[in-house]
């Protein structure tokens, strides 16, 4: 399942991001195109057209101007400006004739517009996909971290909890009693070395009940323990066997398989010992 979502992941995220910077520079070519048209800017670069601006001279005379000749010029010029002043009759259009050039023309922008707002709206869509998806994943992330934080050190603080109260029990002289607490404590924290030990000690110890310590050792030998903490704790019911419960057979047989399967260890080297000192009798 976690590849599934990994896989998922590794294509969602830059599908996301690609669809994101498609729509971006598909909005920015429309704005770009949209303010071209608003603002009657050509692209294309045309060849400039020179002007030729004709001077005109001036020559100086030494002739004097007829004052008469002067006032009726500047009588001619006055009602010229008055006449061109006068307003003219504009003409009014043909019906029909422009209003399908307005009309293409504000239709253009209308489009380009409605394009636009199509790429921003798949951009946002984009990014909000994104964006959630990222704090979908870093939401289950940090909730893992803290979420398994917190029950480890709940555990750790109840597993002490738990077994001060039983030693608290047995402090008090209440064997059976604590021994009920530390059974309580294997029923939540099930396959602690520790406190079988402990109650195998207690009922060998402050109860004196061979039996049940040696019934309490042979369910440690059950568990998936380090093999040299298997081999001492065979070899100390090899002792308990061997002793208090009168049982040679057990204690000969147990004593073989600690030789046999420990190997190398401690336990093995005095197991094996044991047993030479046994055959020499």
């Amino acid at each position: 399942m976690s590849h599934v979502k990994l896989i998922s992941r590794i294509i969602l995220y830059p599908l996301c991001l690609f669809a994101a910077i498609w729509c971006w520079n598909g909005f920015r070519d429309a704005y770009e195109n949209m303010q071209i048209v608003r603002f009657g800017v050509e692209l294309d670069e045309g060849e400039e057209i020179p002007l030729e601006v004709g001077s005109a001279e001036t020559g100086g005379s030494d002739k004097a101007f007829d004052i008469d000749a002067v006032n009726r010029m500047l009588t001619d010029s006055t009602q010229d400006e008055v006449e061109d002043k006068s307003p003219t009759k504009t003409e009014t259009p043909a019906k029909g004739e422009n209003t399908n050039q307005v009309d293409a023309g504000e239709t253009e922008p209308l489009e380009k517009k409605g394009g636009m707002m199509t790429y921003f709206s798949g951009m946002l869509a984009a990014l909000i996909v994104f964006a959630l998806l990222v704090a979908r994943d870093l939401g289950h992330l940090i909730g893992e971290r803290v979420g398994g934080n917190y029950l480890t050190k709940s555990d750790k603080s109840r597993k002490a909890d738990m077994y001060e109260e039983a030693e608290a029990i047995w402090a008090n002289g209440a064997f059976v009693n604590a021994i009920d607490s530390f059974r309580e404590y294997l029923r939540v924290f099930p396959g602690e070395y520790h406190v079988h030990k402990r109650i195998a000690d207690i009922y060998e110890k402050d109860l004196v009940s061979f039996r049940a310590a040696a019934m309490e050792y042979e369910e440690m030998l059950e568990m998936d323990i380090p093999t040299a903490r298997w081999g001492w704790v065979a070899i100390h019911l090899c002792n308990l066997y061997s002793g208090k419960l009168d049982d040679t057979d057990r204690a000969l047989a147990l004593l073989r398989r600690v030789a046999d399967e420990c190997g190398d260890t401690p336990p093995a080297a005095k197991a094996r010992e044991r047993l030479a000192k046994i055959a020499t009798g």
